[in-house]
């Protein structure tokens, strides 16, 4: 198994971030644990120590991540279309309101930009073959 650790920035065809190192801090990958989308692991997965490298791949759109959850479990004031954060036991995870149904919302947990194509930079500041 290789691991990567990469700075890398993420941003869509009009330019808006939708990820940075800068911010969110380094990112660990480990090539080949399905971690990372196919294309991407593709595209890094040789790269070297201090090497950069600039791309666009189109991100998988999932709809088995579009979830009806009880309504009660988001914020009140949360309006469709709108961001939001939440913490489980497996980590902090992303996600988007699509619709209030009643009791229940409809939420999508892909990835911003998810089913469009972005743009990434990313420079391997670790690398280790396990």
């Amino acid at each position: 198994m290789i691991v990567l650790v990469v700075e890398y920035r993420i941003t869509d065809r009009e330019g808006r971030v939708l990820g940075n190192s800068k911010f969110q801090g380094p990112m660990k990958i480990r090539i080949g644990t399905g971690e990372v989308w196919p294309e991407l692991e593709e595209r890094i997965k040789d790269m070297k120590v201090d090497e950069e490298r600039e791309f666009w791949i189109t991100v998988p759109y999932d709809e088995n991540k579009i979830k009806r959850v009880p309504a009660s479990s988001l914020p009140p004031d949360l309006l469709e279309g709108e961001e939001f954060t939440f913490q489980t036991p497996a980590g902090q995870w992303n996600g988007r309101l699509l619709r209030r149904e009643g009791e229940f919302a409809v939420i999508d947990l892909n990835p911003p930009g998810a089913g469009e194509k972005i743009h990434y930079w990313i420079r391997v500041i670790y690398r280790e073959e396990i």
